[in-house]
């Protein structure tokens, strides 16, 4: 019976590059949702600070208060959902990107899986003609 040796130079490389793309892929695929995750809080941070600047106004009367508050809110929301659209395009469009990025990625992997997976083929071929059977 011919022993099989799972770990030689050519299996380690092989698994380690497939490890080191996998790691790419998942870096490429994460990392927007990092800096989207961070411009959030900046914008939270932003909103509250707003808010502390509204709770200063109490010298005013509050008829003026409210309708200035009305007034910013209308403004503020107006920017809000121009923001927020403009957001969702973005992350529409980034996801696009990603999709299609990794859609290139699997194509060349597997290009290069089956490469492999042929050269592999041949080295077996070429060793098993050169040992003799006992």
């Amino acid at each position: 019976m011919q022993e099989i040796e799972i770990l030689t130079t050519s299996n380690v490389m092989f698994a380690l590059g497939v490890i080191g793309t996998i790691i790419g892929v998942y870096k490429s695929i994460f990392s927007p949702q990092v800096k989207m995750e961070k411009e959030q809080a900046l914008n939270e941070e932003r909103d509250k600070n707003k808010a502390d600047l509204l709770g200063q106004e109490k010298n005013k009367s509050k008829i003026d208060f409210v309708l200035e508050k009305m007034e910013w809110e209308k403004g503020n929301n107006d920017k809000k959902f121009t923001e927020m659209t403009d957001r969702i395009d973005d992350a529409f469009s980034i996801a696009q990107n990603h999709i299609n990025t990794i859609e290139t990625e699997v194509k060349s992997l597997t290009v290069v899986v089956n490469t492999m997976c042929n050269n592999i083929t041949e080295l077996k071929t070429i060793i098993n003609e050169r040992i003799p059977k006992k």
